[in-house]
């Protein structure tokens, strides 16, 4: 996983920056650290372990970029591509996403826990055992993807494209759900109710 080394001012606890022995608010320079991680994600195309968390991007390109065990706890991507990419173990809990583009991602075990995704596509896409649970999901589209045992559990859904889209042993039970299009998708095989769930 990750990892969680403490930044290196005496009495801090935040955690030091990818890279760095000291934390963002520490750092003399955090954006040119930032910049700095971010160049070498796009050059390598792997992240593996990296903590992005509170990390502020827009306009950045980490298609195909394989992610293992990051953490993205309370980030802020806007305008970001993550197409083609694949992604084990990582957690966006409490993210915000705006127009960002997951098309073609491969995604198992991972978390977008009361994450805020606004204009996003996570179109042709394997979502396979991810929490969508209390995240707010508006103007998106899931289309032509494999949500295989996913959960939208007291999620707000609006305006958004679950359009041929494979539910099987998905637990849909949004709190909220607005103008929701499930067109050639097998809706009927999710869970949407607790008696039903899966043991």
């Amino acid at each position: 996983m990750y990892s969680r080394l403490s930044c290196s001012v005496a009495g801090c606890k935040e955690n030091a920056f990818s890279g760095s022995s000291l934390c963002r608010l520490h750092h003399p320079e955090p954006q040119d650290a930032v910049k700095a991680l971010v160049a070498a994600i796009a050059a390598d195309h792997n992240a593996i372990n990296i903590d992005f968390s509170d990390i502020s991007l827009s306009v950045a390109d980490f298609s195909r970029t394989r992610f293992v065990g990051c953490r993205f706890r309370k980030a802020a991507f806007s305008h970001t591509m993550f197409t083609g990419a694949s992604f084990r173990l990582c957690f966006f809990d409490t993210a915000t996403l705006n127009s960002c583009d997951f098309s073609g991602v491969d995604m198992d075990f991972c978390s977008f826990g009361d994450v805020d995704i606004f204009d996003c596509s996570f179109e042709n896409s394997e979502l396979i055992h991810v929490s969508f649970n209390g995240s707010r999901i508006r103007e998106s589209t899931l289309s032509s993807s494999n949500l295989y045992d996913s959960r939208f559990i007291l999620s707000d859904i609006e305006n958004s494209r679950f359009d041929d889209c494979d539910f099987k042993r998905v637990y849909f039970m949004p709190r909220k759900s607005e103008s929701v299009s499930t067109i050639g998708s097998n809706i009927a095989d999710a869970v949407k109710d607790l008696e039903h769930l899966y043991l």
